[in-house]
């Protein structure tokens, strides 16, 4: 499974099938990624809430430094 297959797995995991979640390989390196979210559990949170929510599933990934950069945009159902 690659690293694009992986984070979309981890975030379905916490944000379930309902979610719209699409992970792009921005430099085609396979280290720099833009990692879109689109879900219902954002609804009430501020932004800094949300971009902890999606670090916190990807925090594997980053950790074993297969996602050097992620750049985010997460949007509300």
């Amino acid at each position: 499974m690659n690293v694009q297959e992986q984070a979309n797995k981890a975030l379905k995991e916490v944000f379930g099938n309902e979610a719209l979640i699409e992970v792009i390989d921005e430099r085609g390196d396979g280290r720099h990624y833009l990692v879109t979210v689109a879900s219902s559990i954002f609804k009430g949170k501020n932004r800094l809430e949300q971009s902890r929510l999606v670090y916190g599933a990807l925090s594997d990934l980053m950790k074993k430094d297969h996602m050097h950069a992620v750049r985010l945009e997460l949007k509300t159902l």
